[in-house]
């Protein structure tokens, strides 16, 4: 049975073609631990590492200097988080939020008693303007603005770069797992003052390595404390970046691996990936639309947004359709809340979520219309 891969918002699947040579390269050629001495094998890894640091800064308009390494996009929204959240502080996000920003803020709330302001946008969307957010900002003096650039239920794209001018000075952490690699980014444009995002998504790479931008006027406080190669005659943390907030053995073979996707996404371009996937997007809402039964949840084709589309079915369970497709056609979707459940309460499908089909670089015509055939199917032998 022929498999076909729809859940590019969870992984991307296949990685970028180099990736897997350039980890193994790293293992077999080059792991040293960078920065931890002058041999060859430190001095290869460093080299990795560093060109891997600007790669993924050249490919997003980041400073390759404050682009700084972790395991992911989740670690370093916590990170900023716990640096600049005390007792009493206001924090405006939206209600379409991940759990790596709501589960981190409930934390905060409960624990630093902080406030959380949760903009519920009144467009059919949910995704909040600029105004909207403007409003929320002013209503009491705010220490952060905390949104995704895009939804990981409904892929609409936010106005981080219209929130960031309109609040300003005001700083805005902005999620960019489902837009890194996605939609073509300019972290210096934006205007925000850090952008997260993990590399194992629309970047590409291996899992377990994210990264953070900061801007030049923006610095937090490291998250976890130790050594760092240089400096070693110190007990403090040494205060230049990337050093400073990148503690412990850096995962040096994740940071090759995301360092040649960024490569070859370049040579591609964000806008030319972007393009082909919004033409199967378009497929595939089409198709699925013209099913009896079939909900498209926040569907607008005129909408930005990146490769994902949520929708139910009528009378079968989110849950019980992504598994028939699994067993039956070989067509891997993810079924219920995402991680997300503020946003389906928003979107009026909470508690029993929806089918996502996560659209790649690498998905064809014909993995679209398998998808759209499977549905039909399934709508006409198991509900009619």
């Amino acid at each position: 049975m022929r498999t076909i891969y729809l859940d590019h918002g969870a992984t991307a699947f296949p990685k970028a073609p180099e990736v897997a040579e350039a980890v193994a390269l790293f293992l077999n050629q080059a792991a040293g631990n960078p920065g931890r001495g002058g041999h060859r094998l430190t001095v290869s890894a460093s080299r990795v590492v560093e060109g891997a640091r600007e790669d993924v800064a050249a490919l997003l308009g980041g400073d390759p200097e404050r682009t700084v390494f972790g395991p992911g996009a989740t670690f370093w929204i916590n990170a900023v988080l716990a640096s600049r959240l005390s007792s009493g502080d206001r924090v405006v996000t939206t209600s379409l939020e991940h759990n790596a920003v709501m589960r981190p803020l409930r934390w905060f709330e409960k624990n630093r008693r902080i406030k959380v302001v949760t903009v519920n946008g009144r467009a059919s969307n949910g995704v909040p303007t600029a105004d909207e957010i403007v409003d929320s900002v002013t209503r009491a003096p705010t220490s952060l603005v905390v949104m995704n650039h895009a939804s990981n239920v409904t892929g609409v794209v936010l106005p981080v770069a219209e929130v960031a001018q309109a609040v300003s000075p005001v700083p805005v952490l902005v999620d960019a797992a489902q837009t890194a690699g996605s939609l073509p980014i300019d972290f210096g444009e934006i205007g925000a003052a850090a952008l997260a995002a993990s590399g194992h998504k629309g970047l590409l790479g291996p899992p377990g390595i994210g990264f953070l931008l900061l801007a030049p006027w923006f610095d937090i406080e490291p998250l976890v404390r130790g050594g760092t190669g240089s400096r070693s005659e110190s007990e403090e943390m040494p205060e230049h970046l990337p050093d400073r907030l990148e503690a412990g053995t850096v995962n040096s073979a994740g940071a090759a691996g995301l360092g040649a996707a960024c490569a070859w996404i370049r040579e591609r371009t964000v806008e030319k990936i972007h393009e082909r996937v919004q033409l199967l997007l378009q497929r595939l809402a089409s198709g699925l639309g013209g099913i009896p039964g079939i909900t498209l949840h926040s569907w607008n084709s005129e909408s930005p947004r990146v490769g994902l589309l949520s929708f139910t079915m009528r009378g079968k369970d989110a849950g019980e359709l992504a598994l028939r497709l699994d067993r039956k056609q070989g067509i891997m979707v993810r079924a219920g809340l995402h991680c997300a459940p503020a946003a389906h309460q928003r979107l009026e499908t909470f508690p029993n979520g929806t089918v996502r089909v996560g659209i790649g670089p690498f998905n064809t015509e014909s993995d679209i219309d398998a998808l759209i055939a499977a549905v039909e199917d399934a709508y006409e032998n198991d509900i009619t």
